[in-house]
């Protein structure tokens, strides 16, 4: 296959093949590379030091092709983002952007993530391995904090039931107190006195001596 004869032979495509294999084996072709990733509150646009629970962001990568000497974009339908601690909670696949206000060389893959109920140091990764091409490997630490005690909703719709049982037992507790403060006293001494009277026992007879 590598021979002399066989590289110079007509309609043959050897010498095609080994021109592919060096480009490929010398970095000049299939080479994908990561420009720039980035993300942020969808929100605001803002980059904070650290996320809270349930936010919503934004992540976005730029990734090129080279072939022919230059520089491409590179388009395909299965760049994923992950999520991860310890395990992926989010794997998604990215969407390529419009390339209007991008670079001529690269091509935008963005999306929209809602982060996990769960609070910890998360990766951010992209983790893209395809036969034929490079490897793009981009990983970013991101600090996910719980929501602070005023950001939980001030009632919950599922403990409406709880609510409820509360204030009837507090109402319950309130008529009860109000029966045994306002009663008439009075009428319950004199009932019990006349129970008490009927009650006692009558003393024996004395005999008398004769």
């Amino acid at each position: 296959m590598f021979s002399d004869a066989l590289l110079g032979k007509r309609g043959g495509s050897n010498q095609r093949f080994i021109e592919d294999v060096s480009k490929w084996v010398m970095q000049e072709k299939s080479v994908l590379r990561e420009t720039a990733h980035r993300h942020h509150l969808s929100a605001t646009g803002e980059k904070p030091s650290h996320y809270r629970i349930n936010n919503e962001i934004v992540y976005e990568i730029d990734l090129s092709v080279y072939r022919d000497d230059a520089w491409h974009p590179y388009v395909a339908d299965d760049v994923q983002f992950e999520a991860i601690m310890l395990d992926p909670y989010i794997r998604t696949t990215l969407n390529r952007t419009d390339s209007t206000g991008s670079a001529p060389d690269t091509a935008t893959y963005h999306g929209d993530i809602k982060l996990p109920d769960r609070y910890g140091t998360f990766t951010f990764r992209v983790n893209y391995k395809r036969t034929g091409y490079s490897n793009v490997d981009v990983k970013d630490t991101v600090a996910i904090w719980p929501l602070r005690h005023d950001g939980y909703p001030r009632f919950l719709t599922a403990a409406y039931p709880y609510y409820t049982g509360s204030f009837v037992m507090v109402i319950g507790f309130l008529a009860l107190s109000a029966v045994w403060l306002f009663s008439d006293e009075s009428t319950n001494k004199t009932k019990a006195g006349a129970t008490a009277s009927k009650e006692k026992p009558k003393g024996k007879a004395k005999h008398k001596s004769s």
